[in-house]
């Protein structure tokens, strides 16, 4: 029996089984293109063929992982082995109906994501991204506060001079946003600049503060904890432990 885990153990561990899996879901990701377009009926039978083989190698493979594992209760334990068999899962949906057609296509279009699980390195950037979260977080509330302190100081200024941009809180934030990617936002300034000739400063000075400090402060984060840093985490200890700040 151990030799049995062992066997698929080191196929699991190849180099060659990963590079051909990750073949294959390239060739999935060719699949969900080509099936996007309009082909001749004679096609459908090949893309079909096609379609199940990969299918066929998805589920053969994740069968593999799971003796590896030797308990299924090991498996599940890691959170991309789940993502992985939950899409394999989606990609045996019979296909019956025009309905389940589209359906079908669009999960398994999904399968082409399984290259995250396979490659180290997007692994990697995506656990960096998901413990990033509480972070940005707090980056990501303190850019709403300005957005929202700038957006009702031009609900106020520019309402009446600009109404589709700036008629209402709603509205304003919606524009604070394009002019924070750089959506032509020169254009909007130039709506409001004729009647308030300083409104540059409104507008250059949201840019630098959201889309320029805290929008890299949000890169900064993501990069720290990529590298195994907690420069953040160290700040917000200090800070506690200082008795300035102690009640």
């Amino acid at each position: 029996m151990n030799r049995f885990v062992e066997f698929f153990l080191n196929i699991r561990n190849s180099t060659i089984f990963s590079g051909i899996v990750i073949a294959v879901i390239v060739a999935s990701a060719i699949y969900a293109g080509i099936s996007s377009y309009d082909l001749a009926p004679q096609y459908d039978i090949y893309l079909d063929v096609f379609d199940y083989a990969i299918t066929i190698f998805f589920l053969i493979e994740i069968v593999i992982r799971i003796i590896s594992e030797r308990s299924l209760i090991k498996f599940f334990r890691d959170g991309w082995n789940i993502f992985d068999f939950l899409i394999v899962t989606i990609s045996l949906i019979p296909i019956s109906n025009v309905e389940s057609i589209f359906v079908a296509r669009l999960l398994r279009i999904i399968r082409v994501l399984r290259i995250i699980t396979v490659v180290p390195a997007f692994r990697h950037i995506i656990d960096s991204l998901v413990l990033s979260i509480p972070r940005v977080g707090f980056i990501a509330l303190l850019m709403f506060i300005f957005m929202y302190v700038w957006g009702a100081i031009g609900t106020m200024f520019f309402g009446t001079v600009d109404p589709e941009n700036w008629g209402n809180i709603g509205l304003a934030l919606i524009t604070l946003v394009q002019v924070a990617t750089y959506d032509d936002w020169a254009a909007i300034m130039g709506n409001v600049i004729e009647v308030y000739p300083y409104a540059w400063i409104f507008f250059v000075s949201f840019i630098i503060i959201n889309a320029v400090i805290l929008l890299n402060m949000v890169i900064g984060v993501i990069v720290d904890v990529m590298t195994g840093g907690t420069g953040i985490d160290d700040l917000l200890q200090k800070d506690s432990e200082d008795p300035a700040n102690l009640p």
